[in-house]
């Protein structure tokens, strides 16, 4: 049982002063005029302007022979405001550019740039209303609407305190960009990797132009009808083989029988496909029988239950070469039977029917069985009635996306007894047009190709030299290059660069003369891109002088914006055939969004490969980066991608801002930046704006430990020597070490959120917890220049230096803040954290202690059980503050704990928060077991009085001072 009694001393009327003297001003309070509150305006501003701007110019300077570190800044598009993925992914990039200017001596290399041409200018512009006549109009308003853009995100952008000059940024619509392109672009056709194919290509009905993969966007939720249609065979062949298995099938009664999604394809079927290698089967009734796939018959049957199953096998191979008629076009023309190897068995009927113009299968079937092709569909999806059979030109100019179309088509075969079945709501996945939102069709159209396949191979070379960041982008931008044959890059929209190409009028045939593609490349760079779009019957400034310019025309195509994006790093030389020649990416690291595997990543990989090559050959297996690394997407608490027209955006202004509804508090720069890092951006970051007050209460945190090293090092003026220092400081100075190298291993891992949670748990475990906790009462009233206060002055420096430096990528204001205070006081010359030598970071040698830290793991555990004891008789109200107690120590001297308490016991009770901490000879009835070592302990009221000056209760008189406190006094008077 814990007993308290106080002796009856405290209160002796000798000792009763009437007038209580204040000793406030004998303490050594901290003193710092660093503030609690976040800098707003102009404070912040200049902080901004400090610290990334004025920062990067400096090091370009002061750095320029060290070795350099680039990162390649994937260009936003420069259209509409700002949102949290932007910030995600500038700040994401500008924290591992500080920690290689910081903790690596490097010369960062970064400059911004934007994505300026596409369609979803063009369509902003078009939507603006302003009447444009002309393609050069377009262009001018739509080069205006970018400008305006970029001046605006320029200025979100700084707001995120980003270290570059944002003066000098790479605009892919800028003249020297676009010549860089154009040259890329001819050393594709010197390279023989283009050609001009008429094949099919995802096209956007709503913006009339081809699309690549990464335009597309897949709606899990699409709608089509979907319908089940009979052909009937017409061949004789197959009837005889049927006959020969044992079964007599009436004339005219045998068809075959497709499903398809597409009903507005019917029309223009060429052929139907089934598999050599598959077996069939027939179902029939009374009026008909149907070929279908063997293993599919039952999920036919639970279509239509009125058909049996007829016992006879049919090898896919006795079905090619057969011929059919399809009844609704009145046309009477027999179609082929043909081999796809893209007919399997897991769905449909196992026979599927061929458009060449609008499938890529279907393309590739009917080129080796040299089918027909020709769209009888425009631009806009809509058909092309003269162009339709004469049974489906009653369908008309109708839109071939609406639902309403293929249910024309459905009743059209319907009248001609070719619907099997009907689906009005088919459910499934259909890729959209990402910018339009609208479904897209495949539509056979004269384009221009990249050959991919056959550089393919020196890109997936390259690609094995690069490190991913997650591990598993390795394996998706692999595949995306493995699974690609040829890239389309011409599209038929004015803003964009030309390509420069010009048509015979007569054949409509493209001049592929190199000697004239390098002619109109030089003319692009003398009159500008914007002339090519001028409209002009003599076309003759374009040409050489030897060709008759009435006999061609210019072509209007222009290209595939990742084209435009994908020639970027020509950006990283002065010179673009300075990029060839080299042997070594150009890039250490590209970072991005996940979704560029297929989009920038890709299409900058492959321009590099095509641009190393000479004449189509010597290609060099470099990548145009060492490293990649992806982030997710920025979704809601709900899981859903923010989206403005789902309404659940938060903008990184409001971040930083703060905002009423929903409540959020003002966070400053280095708020959403510590968002940014706190997230696990490798995959999808899931944001809700509660998020934000926790990130605001970690911000504190750091203000708050940041004042109180500041105000505790006010009158710091030279570091003791290691052996000088207490264990307590040792250990400190270990665990410092230790935060130092795990958090450089993240960052070099770029794993941000781990450095944050390393920080946190540092700041709170070992700094509030415990060293402030036990060093506080030294520090305010020991004497000034007492060793044990020299000593944790000299700790708290090593803090306050390595948490600028591991701080500072992630936290550049408040460190820049923090710094403009701090380097007064060691009287440093450079202005910023960032300037400052590695040396000055350097913690004492000594510093790493892995032994003492296991001492102390030990002590903590003591201490923490001691703890719980005097917690529950606080529960109990048998005392107020742990300074009215007093706590007594024993332990067997052979015992490690012992040695401990004994080599500390100077100042147990700071490190236990009483008023008197002593190791004595005894057994009591508290015991604690500490790692196989037992300590008895007793907690008692202190015998002694509160002293007016440090309120231990140390003094041996009531309102007198203990005896430190009166020697300190004495002194100073």
């Amino acid at each position: 049982m814990l007993r308290f009694s106080r002796k009856v001393r405290c209160f002796s009327t000798f000792s009763v002063r009437l007038d209580k003297i204040n000793y406030s001003k004998t303490l050594l309070l901290p003193q710092t005029s660093f503030g609690p509150k976040i800098p707003k305006g102009e404070t912040r501003d200049s902080l901004i302007q400090q610290s990334s701007q004025d920062l990067y110019t400096w090091q370009q300077a002061a750095k320029s022979e060290k070795r350099p570190f680039t990162l390649h800044d994937g260009p936003p598009y420069a259209n509409g405001d700002l949102h949290l993925g932007h910030a995600l992914n500038k700040i994401s990039k500008d924290i591992i550019n500080r920690f290689e200017l910081l903790f690596n001596d490097r010369l960062v290399n970064y400059r911004p740039g934007w994505d300026c041409h596409g369609l979803p200018i063009e369509m902003k512009v078009e939507s603006l209303g302003k009447k444009l006549e002309t393609a050069v109009e377009i262009r001018k308003a739509c080069r205006d609407w970018a400008n305006t853009m970029i001046e605006n995100q320029r200025q979100q952008f700084k707001e995120y305190a980003i270290m570059t000059n944002f003066d000098d940024p790479y605009i892919t619509m800028n003249h020297k960009y676009e010549i860089n392109q154009l040259k890329i672009f001819v050393k594709l056709m010197e390279n023989g990797l283009l050609t001009q194919q008429l094949k099919p290509v995802w096209w956007g009905c709503d913006t009339q132009t081809a699309l690549a993969e990464a335009e597309l966007e897949y709606n899990d939720k699409h709608k089509s009808v979907a319908i089940h249609v009979k052909f009937p065979v017409v061949s004789q062949d197959l009837y005889t083989f049927i006959e020969s298995q044992g079964h007599s099938i009436e004339q005219d009664r045998l068809k075959l029988l497709i499903w398809t999604s597409t009903p507005w394809t019917i029309p223009l079927n060429k052929a139907i496909c089934v598999n050599e290698n598959m077996t069939y089967t027939l179902i029939q009734n009374e009026s008909e029988t149907l070929v279908v796939a063997a293993s599919l018959v039952d999920q036919v049957l639970k279509i239509n239950d009125q058909y049996k199953v007829l016992d006879i096998e049919i090898p896919g191979s006795a079905l090619v070469n057969n011929h059919y008629i399809n009844p609704a076009s009145q046309d009477s023309i027999k179609r082929p039977v043909v081999h796809g190897d893209h007919v399997v068995e897991t769905a449909g009927t196992g026979l599927v029917h061929n458009a060449p113009s609008h499938g890529r299968e279907d393309y590739l079937v009917a080129k080796k069985h040299d089918l027909h092709m020709e769209s009888a569909v425009d631009s806009k999806g809509k058909y092309i009635v003269d162009s339709l059979a004469p049974g489906f030109q009653q369908l008309g100019e109708v839109k071939v996306t609406e639902a309403k179309t293929n249910v024309i088509c459905a009743n059209i075969l319907k009248e001609h007894d070719m619907l099997f079945h009907l689906d009005k709501k088919f459910t499934h996945s259909y890729p959209y047009d990402w910018r339009s939102k609208t479904p897209v069709i495949q539509r056979a159209t004269p384009q221009w190709f990249v050959n991919v396949e056959k550089i393919k191979p020196y890109a997936i070379e390259a690609l094995e030299k690069v490190k991913f960041y997650p591990e598993v982008g390795s394996n998706r931008l692999m595949s995306f290059v493995a699974n690609r044959s040829e890239w389309c890059i011409s599209r038929q929209r004015v803003w964009g660069v030309p390509l420069p190409i010009v048509y015979n009028k007569k054949t409509d045939s493209p001049v592929m003369d190199m000697a004239v593609i390098n002619h109109i490349v030089e003319k692009l760079d003398e009159f500008g891109t914007d002339e090519w779009f001028v409209v002009e019957s003599d076309i003759s400034r374009w040409l050489p002088s030897h060709m008759d310019a009435s006999e061609f025309y210019k072509g209007k195509d222009t290209m595939d914006v990742w084209f435009d994006s994908g020639t970027s790093w020509s950006t990283l030389k002065e010179e673009l055939t300075d990029c060839a020649n080299t042997d070594e990416p150009l890039a250490d690291i590209y970072l991005e969004g996940s979704d560029q595997h297929r989009g920038w990543f890709q299409s900058s990989l492959l321009n590099k490969i095509i641009y190393s090559g000479t004449n189509g050959d010597s290609f060099k297996s470099v990548a145009p980066f060492k490293k990649v690394i992806t982030h997710g997407f920025i979704i809601d608490g709900k899981g859903q991608k923010m989206s403005k027209s789902v309404g659940n955006v938060f903008s990184p202004k409001e971040a930083i801002e703060g905002c009423k509804k929903p409540l959020t508090p003002y966070l400053g720069t280095d708020g959403l930046r510590l968002w940014v890092a706190s997230s696990n951006y490798k995959q999808d970051v899931s944001f809700n704006p509660e998020v934000l007050t926790r990130v605001s209460e970690v911000g504190k945190k750091y203000r708050i430990t940041f004042k109180y090293l500041l105000g505790n090092l006010h009158d710091f003026k030279k570091p003791v020597e290691y052996d000088q220092l207490s264990d307590l400081d040792k250990y400190i100075l270990h665990t410092l070490h230790d935060l130092h190298q795990t958090c450089a291993e993240f960052y070099g891992e770029y794993n941000f959120s781990r450095v944050v949670s390393s920080i946190n748990t540092h700041v709170n475990s070992i700094l509030s917890a415990i060293y402030f906790d036990v060093s506080k009462d030294c520090l305010y009233t020991d004497s000034v220049d007492s060793i044990r206060r020299r000593s944790i002055q000299t700790v708290l420096n090593e803090i306050m230096k390595t948490y600028l430096k591991i701080l500072a990528p992630i936290q550049p204001l408040l460190t820049q803040e923090v710094w403009a205070e701090y380097f007064k006081l060691v009287d440093a010359k450079q202005d910023s954290v960032f300037k400052v030598d590695q040396s000055f970071f350097v913690l004492p040698a000594e510093s790493y202690n892995g032994a003492l830290s296991q001492v102390f793991d030990n002590f903590f555990t003591l201490r923490d059980e001691i703890f719980r004891v005097l917690e529950r008789l606080k529960e109990q109200k048998v005392f107020k503050n742990k300074l009215e107690l007093e706590i007594l120590l024993s332990a067997d001297q052979d015992t490690s704990i012992y040695k401990f308490l004994h080599q500390n016991e100077s100042y147990l009770d700071d490190l236990f928060l009483v008023s008197s901490a002593k190791l004595v000879d005894g057994d009591f009835d508290t015991k604690i077991e500490v790692n196989g070592e037992t300590v008895s302990i007793k907690v008692q009221h202190s015998q002694n009085c509160k002293c007016p000056r440090c309120w231990k209760y140390t003094s041996p008189v009531e309102d007198s001072l203990c005896k430190k406190c009166e020697d300190v006094v004495n002194k100073l008077s």
